[in-house]
């Protein structure tokens, strides 16, 4: 077996030298130490051949320990951020942790925070739930040997894809209650509610699976126009996606089809956002919308105009909305009106009651000031760093795809700040009954879905998309002669047709 190889000569110069140097090190006293094993000694031939063979086994093993021990070294030492840099930022390092090892469960590919605890998938098909507070590993579970889908979650359950296969998994043990495979290819993450998980299809397909069902059930089937490329988004009281062909579309979650839709005039590349009682989108056409999730209606737009593709949040009665040239909006969320803009920004990160935290286009975690935007700093980290989208709570985590997870936050803020939408307004909205009428009914799993091109045409309004065709006070009304809501409203425009862009599953905003 040949022995572990150190290049010669001067130590490798720039970020991490130190580490690549400890890392030689750790290569040569374990290839030195594993051909002190099995190298003749005094006493070699008095030893039995198997006893002789299993201590080189021993002596390889520890050798290879030493090797993947210096290894994480390495990775920490680059990606980790120092307490007393984080410090002279203003924060503190609550804790790291590492998540398995690279070799054995491949990169990490996806965080998902929820209530608490944060889903680690990697690209190997490890699922694993840490608590977000302290970093504890609760547990792990394989799915499969291939990349699976982002986790969603509720109070029970957790939901992931793998390939085409849907599991669903106990939240509080990781065990898989059950598993089957979807209808047809999906185009992303599911979305979960109390009851249900929600599989978006490239076709444009939503199935809707019983999570007390089990394997052997008929799933619910909802149409939409485009590809669904971005996990559906949940809310207490409807299921919400976008599709490439600029609609976004919203339905009821116990299966009483779609109830209304947003027409942009560009392809939707992020996925929605909810703060109650409105849900937002972005699109390309250089808008940000704002609907009432009661009522259905367009409560206002912002024109940004330039494309955007990150994903907007919402959080704490504002909205934070991103172009693709990195611009940050801060909108207030309940009117629509601009209360500041940053520049080169990418994303957001979180929010505490004084700060805003996002990743600026250097891959920096810049700091604003909540109240003007106006940028307090900007810490420095690896190049290999992503950074959690956390709208729910003040705390940022750090994510090496390799090695480790840490989590940063405010030194004061010893219990973390949380941001729920007002519990009195989610309480009090109610499906409003002239909605249902008319709704298209969910397809049975066995039926062929209506091919998009196949869909009937309607005339998009010329500026508000739930306008009401001419001499009809009710947009949700059906159309003379027929009960379906999309039916033809007179107009020879195919609302359906596709804006210029390809279908690229792999589109950026997701």
């Amino acid at each position: 077996m040949p022995h572990a190889s150190v290049q010669r000569g001067p130590p490798r110069r720039g970020r991490g030298g130190r580490a690549r140097r400890g890392f030689g090190r750790a290569c040569i006293a374990a290839s030195d130490y594993s051909r002190g094993c099995h190298a003749p000694g005094r006493n070699s031939q008095a030893e039995p051949d198997e006893e002789h063979e299993m201590r080189q086994v021993g002596c390889w093993a520890l050798a290879a320990l030493v090797v993947v021990a210096a290894g994480l070294a390495d990775c920490h030492a680059q990606s980790l951020i120092p307490p007393a840099t984080a410090m002279r930022y203003g924060l503190k390092r609550a804790w790291f942790a590492q998540v398995g090892a690279a070799a054995t469960m491949g990169r990490l590919s996806h965080v998902k925070y929820d209530d608490g605890m944060l889903l680690v998938q990697s690209r190997m098909g490890v699922v694993t739930a840490l608590d977000a507070e302290t970093g504890r590993t609760l547990w792990t579970t394989r799915i499969g040997n291939r990349e699976g889908s982002e986790p969603a979650a509720n109070d029970k359950h957790i939901v992931v894809l793998n390939g085409s296969t849907l599991f669903v998994l106990e939240r509080s043990s990781g065990e898989v209650l059950w598993e089957r495979r979807v209808g047809s290819a999906p185009g992303a993450g599911p979305g979960v509610s109390d009851t249900h998980a929600f599989v978006p299809m490239i076709s444009g397909l939503i199935e809707g699976y019983d999570l007390e069902e089990g394997r052997h059930q008929t799933p619910w089937n909802y149409q939409s126009s485009g590809h669904v490329l971005l996990p559906p988004m949940i809310t207490p009281l409807t299921v919400s996606w976008t599709t490439d062909r600029g609609f976004f579309y919203v339905a009821d979650p116990a299966g009483g089809g779609i109830r209304y839709r947003l027409e942009t005039r560009g392809a939707i590349h992020s996925r929605p956002a909810a703060w109650s009682p409105r849900l937002f989108a972005t699109s390309a056409d250089g808008y940000v919308y704002a609907l009432n999730e009661k009522k259905g209606k367009l409560d206002w737009k912002y024109v940004v105009g330039e494309p955007m593709y990150e994903r907007p949040v919402a959080v704490d009665d504002k909205l934070f909305a991103f172009s693709n040239s990195g611009n940050l909006y801060c909108l207030d969320a309940a009117q629509g009106s601009l209360l500041w803009q940053a520049r080169g920004i990418h994303q957001f990160v979180s929010k505490s009651p004084t700060r805003v935290y996002v990743e600026d286009t250097q891959g920096k975690l810049a700091i604003l000031d909540a109240e003007s935007g106006a940028r307090l700093g900007a810490l420095p980290t690896s190049s290999r760093t992503r950074k959690l989208v956390n709208g729910k709570t003040d705390r940022i985590y750090l994510i090496d795809e390799t090695c480790a997870i840490q989590c940063l936050h405010e030194p004061q803020l010893t219990s973390p700040v949380k941001y729920v939408a007002p519990a009195e307004e989610a309480a009090d909205l109610k499906l409003a009954p002239e909605k249902q009428e008319g709704a298209p009914a969910a397809k049975p799993a066995d039926e062929a879905p209506a091919p998009a091109d196949d869909m009937p045409d309607d005339a998009p309004a010329d500026d508000n998309p739930f306008a009401p065709p001419a001499g009809d006070d009710n947009p949700f009304a059906p159309p003379a002669g027929g009960d379906d809501p999309f039916g033809p409203a007179g107009g020879d425009d195919n609302p359906f047709a596709p804006p210029a862009g390809g279908d690229d599953p792999f589109a950026p905003g997701a």
